[in-house]
């Protein structure tokens, strides 16, 4: 792989085919959402159909994706950062798209288990290959636009996602009886062909940017055990600005997780209206977030070099500290979907700013690998603790069946979180006094 210098790359970078690709890598990341979240929405009729349990739907959607897809995404970072990426991320997206498709037509649960880790380990390559790509096709100072672009698509998704599967369902209903075939079936199927099409266009149109050379000491020097000899010579910073995103995503899942459970039993909301007022309320607001907190930290950081993302999650996190325990507990619906915009917008701030600060006080050689471990830290603690973690707080000295239990524990998960957010914040503002200046 050839790299280049500051000069050269930014010859390289020059031209529209490098918004082409963020383009791509942003409809790529849309087109993951839904092939993630889709069996949610599917749940019921295979469940029928295979005669599946609810332990074994949970695994399928539930920690069996997040954890292979959290294991995987480091090894395969590994090579993100060391060979060319363009041809590994073609592959994650074909593994990913022919899994979902193979899902149409499983058997059982063993069957569709393999499905679905194919769709982890596929999609388990896309966010720390974006991450590279984009910071070598723009330099330091252009990277938090085409970055908030790409991440913009975590806050739209979310709930975007269930929309568009919700849609496929139907015309699947519509068309099933033509095919012989049962409509749960056929949307997996035609949920998975829009990704083969977009690796075709991203295979055509996009071009591998040769790599940046950072300009630090250890330029050049790229294998794993280099890899944590970087960290553990930064740990008191990198520790706690990894660990903020797994905290902060405790709350963050919990939150779209059990929030329209807790507008139906708390606030007499029928389930597809709570639904579209959790999710049209809020979507917004996160959208905002996405492109509000890069700004923030773009103006930072031309103050206080590589203080930008690191100041920005503070403010977050003191803004947390208010937010997220009052949220949950309002009584009345109107404002507390209010609040929860809050919440939402604050919770922005960790879905694009550590990328965000890969790029600008990283290595080169190692931001593929960061960002992989960003996502193992959100998704063992978010997928893996946050939901569960939640009853048991609302549980803890409530009466047994009461309807206020999972608002009780969102509202204690995040006063367990936020002041945390801001211990590790604080902590890293401090530390990142001590990282290298980068330039690339």
């Amino acid at each position: 792989m050839k790299q280049v210098t500051e000069s050269s790359a930014d010859e390289n970078a020059e031209g529209w085919h490098k918004w082409v690709a963020v383009i791509l890598l942003t409809l790529l990341f849309a087109t993951s959402f839904v092939d993630r979240f889709i069996l949610s929405l599917l749940a019921d009729p295979i469940s029928r159909d295979l005669g599946l349990g609810d332990s074994q739907l949970g695994l399928l959607m539930g920690a069996g994706f997040s954890i292979l897809y959290s294991m995987a995404g480091l090894p395969l970072a590994h090579w993100i950062d060391t060979h060319q990426r363009k041809g590994l991320l073609l592959a994650g997206i074909i593994l990913w798209s022919l899994t979902t498709i193979a899902s149409g037509f499983a058997t059982g649960f063993v069957s569709l288990l393999v499905c679905r880790s194919g769709v982890a380990i596929g999609e388990a390559v896309l966010t720390p290959a974006a991450v590279s790509l984009i910071a070598d096709y723009f330099i330091r100072e252009k990277r938090a636009t085409p970055m908030a672009v790409y991440s913009s698509v975590g806050a739209i998704m979310g709930t975007g996602s269930f929309i568009v599967g919700a849609y496929a369902l139907e015309l699947a209903g519509s068309i099933g009886p033509n095919l012989n075939m049962a409509p749960w079936r056929l949307t997996l199927t035609m949920v998975g062909m829009p990704g083969l099409l977009l690796a075709t266009c991203f295979f055509l149109f996009v071009r591998e940017p040769q790599r940046r050379i950072s300009a630090d000491k250890l330029a050049g020097s790229a294998s794993l055990a280099d890899f944590f000899v970087y960290l553990r010579k930064n740990w008191a910073f990198y520790f706690p600005f990894l660990l903020s995103g797994g905290l902060l995503t405790i709350f963050g899942l919990g939150m779209p997780t059990w929030m329209p459970t807790i507008l139906v039993r708390e606030h007499g909301f029928e389930p597809s209206a709570a639904g579209y007022a959790f999710g049209f309320t809020t979507a917004p607001a996160g959208l905002i977030g996405i492109f509000f907190w890069p700004w923030l930290a773009m103006r930072i950081e031309k103050i206080r070099r590589n203080a930008g993302p690191p100041v920005a999650l503070l403010i977050a996190a003191c803004a947390a500290l208010v937010v997220f325990p009052i949220a949950p507990r309002i009584e009345n619906a109107t404002l507390m979907l209010a609040w929860m915009t809050a919440a939402v917008m604050i919770g922005g701030a960790w879905a694009v700013l550590p990328v965000i600060g890969f790029q600008i006080f990283s290595p080169s050689r190692f931001r593929g690998r960061l960002a992989a471990m960003n996502l193992l830290s959100m998704n063992l603690l978010g997928f893996g603790v946050g939901p569960i973690l939640i009853v048991f707080l609302g549980r803890m000295g409530a009466e047994p069946g009461g309807d206020s239990i999972l608002s009780l524990g969102l509202s204690r998960a995040g006063i367990l979180v936020a002041p945390l957010l801001l211990v590790a914040m604080i902590i890293c503002v401090i530390q990142s006094r001590n990282l290298a200046d980068i330039e690339d």
